[in-house]
């Protein structure tokens, strides 16, 4: 992708991102936003079998989807969860939820780009990315985000990533095809393959991918956004 489409990329996300925080809330019923997702809850229930006391980053946050309802779950003083988003309206809502949901001590909002967050070394017991690495610049990012992501994860630590690939864009009253504007539209295949190279001495705990469709007002007409949503789940051995 040039430079010009990405930002024009960029750009579209921000702006529907950014209508979407605005008008609607997380975990209410309406939109994706309404629960988190069940499997990034799960593996969660899994760490504190073992940890009482758990670090969490949530990489692409948003206003709080996931970050919230894992929050909810945290007891150990030193607990943390770390919500890290591109938008300044995600980092404000996400401190919002924190307030309303009575979960503030163990939430930190920051404003970052996933591809350039700084991860500390051997820091975190779980990492969530669900929706933000293909937004990244490039495949070649797409790697050095996950070479972060792992020197800043302890022995035992976990992964969550979730991507959408084979992406497609359609108008929903024609059905004509619109160029989707997104920053990384990988083929399933080659995301999943990305993937195992990077985690390669780790083990893999799950390999999925599902279709999916979403109503989305990001274009000059509504569109039906469509992809092959894949989600990978790996743990740190050594």
């Amino acid at each position: 992708m040039s430079q010009a489409n990405f930002e024009e990329a960029r750009q579209a996300e921000e702006a529907y991102h950014s209508k979407l925080y605005q008008e609607n809330d997380i975990l209410e019923p309406g939109t994706w936003m309404s629960r988190p997702i069940p499997l990034v809850m799960e593996l969660l229930d899994r760490i504190l079998l073992h940890r009482s006391d758990v670090r969490i980053m949530d990489l692409g946050s948003g206003a709080g989807r996931n970050t919230i309802p894992l929050a909810q779950k945290l007891q150990g003083n030193e607990s943390r969860i770390i919500g890290v988003d591109l938008l300044e309206e995600a980092v404000q809502k996400l401190q919002e939820n924190a307030e309303k949901y009575g979960v503030q001590r163990f939430v930190e909002s920051r404003q970052g780009d996933a591809e350039h967050t700084d991860f500390q070394e051997n820091h975190y017991d779980y990492i969530v990315a669900c929706g933000c690495l293909e937004h990244v610049s490039s495949e070649k990012a797409l790697r050095e985000v996950i070479q972060r992501m792992q020197k800043g994860t302890r022995l035992g630590g976990i992964h969550c990533i979730a991507m959408n690939t084979n992406i497609e864009e359609v108008e929903q009253e024609t059905g004509k095809a619109v160029e989707p504007l997104i920053e990384l539209n990988l083929q399933s295949q080659q995301a999943f393959d990305v993937l195992n190279q990077a985690y390669e001495g780790w083990n893999v705990l799950k390999e999925h991918s599902v279709l999916q469709s979403i109503e989305e007002e990001k274009y000059d007409t509504p569109t039906e956004f469509r992809s092959q949503s894949i989600t990978f789940v790996a743990q740190r051995l050594k």
